[in-house]
């Protein structure tokens, strides 16, 4: 483990160990505070990228490697929303993953899907279809 995450691990858990028993402070009481769905979203939005693990017996929380679909999602998110909850674009939250590479390879083959394709096959061309498959992927877990 290297210093960056025993730091994480050591800020954790002085975290957990000074709000344990501190009533409605306590995290292990969030849904009995009457948090809202949107409030319990949020929280979940922030904590998405680490993980709870055990490592040699003592909890910890490790950052979960990100999926390669994410990175490229960036210049996708402009249009079709960070959440994929669309935008100037359609949704893509809810599709699978072969309606989005289908999609993709119609507009990287210069076809007329909507009225914004001619905006799509700029974004299409350049894409390998690993690039297609690993974007499709990430979409699918927005």
């Amino acid at each position: 483990m290297n210093t960056r995450h025993l730091d994480i691990v050591v800020l954790v858990l002085l975290v957990l160990f000074v709000l344990t028993g501190c009533g409605k402070n306590d995290p292990g009481l969030a849904k009995e505070v009457g948090l809202s769905k949107k409030q319990l979203a949020d929280i979940e939005e922030r904590i998405k990228p680490f993980s709870v693990v055990m490592v040699d017996g003592v909890t910890a929380v490790v950052p979960v490697a990100a999926l390669p679909g994410e990175a490229k999602y960036a210049a996708c998110g402009a249009c079709h929303g960070a959440n994929g909850g669309g935008g100037v674009g359609p949704a893509l939250a809810g599709q699978t993953v072969e309606y989005i590479v289908g999609r993709l390879n119609q507009y990287k083959a210069g076809e007329k899907v909507g009225n914004q394709s001619n905006l799509m096959w700029g974004q299409a061309a350049g894409l390998s279809d690993q690039d297609m498959n690993e974007l499709a992927e990430y979409i699918v877990t927005l």
